[in-house]
């Protein structure tokens, strides 16, 4: 059998610490000031009814090596308990010296040291699509949630119409293929609303909610400041904002799906007051067939 390969992450995270050039971006991750953490936190914002429905619940982010940049997220809502882990403790280990996150520990997404139902959410953001066996990884997270499992990845568009994302790539004279795959080596997983419900239903679990976000990324946008800048920033800020601002427009008329696609897979019944929060955020909350054979 062939030898599973884990990809080059580890050499991207020393690359954050030794590449002059990769440094300096690296050096924007933990900086609240840029458009990139504009857009990461229009990302990760799908999480804030979940924590706001209990902050004393625990979390587990999974894939989190950007110095913990999901567990400072939860943290900075008012969750209490929050343990980030990533395949590499490299940059988790500066993050927690910074004062940047607390618990941290390396993890190998698809077999992790925790015992069942460790955490009441698994939060995993944008890096499922790193893994090579990603499904795997995702029995594991729900393994050891107690309530829930959070995703937040790409959508799979082949099955969708995506003509802004597209046109916006093919101005900026970047290819649009039916697959892709990332510097480092992995292949990039996308995700569908279907694809995940067949996920719980082949467990014969009952409820999941979905939430869609659209995100355009132009690089250098790391060192695009949120106000004011050059001609050259606010070039770049304008051209992210509008292109997020037609996706979502075209979303509403119905003939765009969102480019993010966040899916929260429970092991039980989400609690009224959280389904509240939920509806009012806009996510989508849905009760998948029973099982009659059972």
């Amino acid at each position: 059998m062939r030898t599973l390969r884990y990809d080059r992450h580890d050499q991207e995270w020393d690359k954050a610490l030794n590449d002059q050039d990769f440094s300096r971006v690296a050096d924007t991750w933990m900086r609240e000031d840029n458009l990139d953490h504009w857009c990461h936190a229009r990302i990760r914002s799908a999480v804030r009814p979940f924590v706001e429905s209990n902050t004393e619940a625990s979390w587990l982010t999974v894939g989190d090596g950007r110095y913990g940049a999901d567990a400072h997220y939860l943290i900075s809502l008012g969750a209490k308990a929050v343990h980030a882990s990533d395949m590499h403790d490299t940059l988790l280990r500066i993050g927690s010296d910074r004062g940047f996150i607390t618990d941290y520990s390396a993890q190998n997404a698809e077999k992790m040291s925790f015992a069942d139902e460790s955490f009441d959410y698994v939060y995993c953001k944008e890096a499922f699509h790193h893994f090579p066996r990603p499904y795997i990884a995702l029995h594991e997270m729900f393994r050891i949630a107690r309530t829930a499992v959070i995703l937040t990845e790409p959508r799979d568009e082949v099955f969708h119409h995506a003509w802004v994302k597209r046109l916006a790539k093919l101005a900026l004279g970047k290819s649009e293929r039916g697959h892709s795959f990332e510097p480092v080596g992995n292949y990039v997983y996308t995700v569908s609303e279907r694809e995940l419900e067949k996920f719980l239903l082949g467990m014969h679990y009952e409820h999941i909610a979905f939430s869609g976000c659209n995100n355009f990324y132009i690089e250098g946008v790391e060192f695009v400041p949120n106000e004011g800048g050059s001609s050259k920033d606010k070039r770049i800020r304008l051209m992210t904002k509008a292109a997020i601002m037609a996706m979502n427009a075209l979303e509403k008329v119905g003939l765009h799906r969102s480019s993010l696609l966040s899916a929260a897979l429970f092991k039980q019944d989400p609690p009224e007051g959280l389904r509240d929060r939920l509806k009012s955020a806009d996510w989508t909350l849905r009760r998948l067939p029973k099982n009659p054979y059972l």
